[in-house]
C-alpha cells in the first residue's frame, strides 16, 4: 500500500484590502497555520509522497515570512524522506516571463522539492514504493491558454510509462460542469479526462471544493481549500486529500483542516425597529466572538432620516472590538425619497445634492485608509461643480 498526501489553493500572503495591517499579519498566520496541519499529518501518518496542486501562494511574488515558513514546513518533510512534488496554479504562475518565475522554483533550486515548470511536456517522475511503482506526473497552469482553450491540447508525454502500477497527473484546471456559464477560462472537458490513457488519479487545485468523480477510467480528485478565503466561501468543507494505492486499486479520503470562524447576516432595512442602531447593536453583540470574522450585510430602502440617524460609526467600532474582523456592508442600501407622492403631486423630496452628500459620507466613513477618504472627497466636489 502506498500513501500519498494532496493539498492546494492554500493561497498563503493573501491580502485583505479592508483589514488593518496588524489583522493582515494574524490573517496570513491562519492561513499559514491551516497549511502547515497538512504537513503535520503526512509526517504523523508516515505519508510516502506530499504533492501540491498549485495556489500554495495568493501571488507569485509572496511575503518573505511565508517563503520562510514554507521552506521551514518542507524541510521537516525532507528530513522525514517524503518526497516533494510540487505545480503552481493561476495565482502562483507569473502572467508573463517578464515577470520571473513562479516561486515555489526556490525549493527545487534548493534542493527541497521538484516543481513541475514545463507547461508544454509531462514530465514523469517514477517512485518505487515497497514493490509499487508510482509515475507521478504534473502540469503548471497556463496563463497563455485561451479561455475556451483546452489546457492539454498540444501537451506531450501525457502517457505515463507503461511500467508504472499506478500513474498520478497534477493539475490546475476546473472540469466541465463545475464552475458558472458566465466564466471564462480554460476547462478540462471530460471528454479530454477519459481519454486520458494509463492515468488512473487525476489531481486537481483551482476550484475551491472537495470533489471525488470517476471520469472514464480516471477517478478524478479535488481536494479543495485548506482555509476559507472570502464570506463568500464560509459554507465550503476546507481540507485536503490522503490517497491509498494498493491491490484495491486508488481510495481517497478528505480530512479537515480548522479554519479561522466566519459568518455573513443578511438583513433587510425594512425589518428594523424605529431605533434601528440599538437594535444592531443588539444583533452584534449576540453574533460577535473574538476569533471571528464577521460580516453583517444591510440590504434594502433607507430614507434620508433614517439614514442620518443611524450611528454607523458606532456600529462599526462595536464590531471590530468584538470580532477579530469586522466589516458592516452598506453596498446594497439604497436611499429613497422622504415621501412617496402620486404623479402630479407637490411635496418634499430629497434633492440630488443631498443624496451626494449622504452617499459620500458613507463611502468616507467604510474608506480603508486616508488616501481612500481622499479620493472619495475629491469626488464629491468635482460632481457637485459640475451639478
Amino acid at each position: 500500500m502506498v500513501r500519498l498526501v494532496f493539498t492546494a489553493d492554500n493561497h498563503l500572503s493573501k491580502s485583505y484590502r479592508l483589514m488593518t495591517a496588524d489583522q493582515i499579519m494574524r490573517r496570513r498566520e491562519r492561513l499559514r497555520r491551516a497549511w502547515t496541519e497538512t504537513v503535520d499529518f503526512a509526517l504523523e501518518s508516515g505519508a510516502d509522497l506530499y504533492l501540491h496542486g498549485g495556489d500554495l501562494f495568493d501571488t507569485y511574488t509572496p511575503r518573505p515570512a511565508d517563503l520562510i515558513a514554507v521552506a521551514r514546513q518542507l524541510r521537516r518533510l525532507n528530513e522525514a524522506g517524503i518526497p516533494i512534488h510540487l505545480i503552481g496554479g493561476n495565482h502562483d504562475v507569473p502572467r508573463s516571463r517578464a515577470d520571473g518565475s513562479t516561486p515555489q522554483r526556490l525549493y527545487a533550486e534548493a534542493g527541497m522539492a521538484h516543481v513541475f515548470d514545463r507547461v508544454t511536456t509531462v514530465e514523469w517522475y517514477s517512485h518505487d514504493i515497497r514493490g509499487t511503482r508510482v509515475a507521478i506526473g504534473g502540469l503548471p497552469f497556463d496563463p497563455r491558454v485561451e479561455a475556451d482553450g483546452d489546457p492539454l491540447a498540444g501537451v506531450a508525454d501525457l502517457e505515463p510509462p507503461a511500467d508504472a502500477d499506478f500513474a498520478v497527473l497534477m493539475l490546475h484546471y476546473a472540469v466541465e460542469g463545475m464552475l458558472p456559464g458566465d466564466v471564462a477560462e480554460p476547462i478540462l472537458s471530460k471528454a479530454r479526462i477519459a481519454s486520458l490513457r494509463g492515468v488512473d488519479l487525476l489531481l486537481l487545485g483551482h476550484v475551491h471544493e472537495r470533489k471525488v468523480m470517476d471520469i472514464g477510467d480516471v477517478k478524478v480528485v479535488y481536494s479543495g481549500p485548506t482555509e476559507r478565503m472570502s464570506f463568500g466561501e464560509r459554507a465550503v468543507e476546507v481540507g485536503f486529500v490522503e490517497v491509498s494505492l494498493g491491490p484495491k486499486g486508488v481510495a481517497v479520503r478528505h480530512h479537515d483542516t480548522h479554519p479561522q470562524p466566519m459568518q455573513r447576516d443578511v438583513l433587510k432595512t425594512t425589518d428594523q425597529p424605529p431605533d434601528a442602531t440599538a437594535a444592531l447593536r443588539d444583533h452584534i453583540n449576540a453574533r460577535s466572538h473574538p476569533d471571528q470574522m464577521y460580516q453583517l450585510r444591510l440590504e434594502g430602502p433607507l430614507d434620508m432620516d433614517g439614514y442620518r440617524a443611524m450611528r454607523w460609526a458606532e456600529l462599526r467600532a462595536l464590531g471590530a472590538e468584538s470580532n477579530f474582523f469586522f466589516n458592516l456592508d452598506t453596498r446594497l442600501v439604497y436611499l429613497t425619497q422622504r415621501r412617496q407622492m402620486p404623479v402630479g403631486a407637490g411635496g418634499e423630496r430629497v434633492s440630488p445634492r443631498e443624496e451626494i452628500e449622504a452617499i459620500a459620507a458613507s463611502l468616507a466613513q467604510e474608506a480603508a485608509d486616508d488616501e481612500e477618504r481622499e479620493l472619495i472627497e475629491a469626488a464629491r466636489r468635482l460632481i457637485l461643480d459640475r451639478l
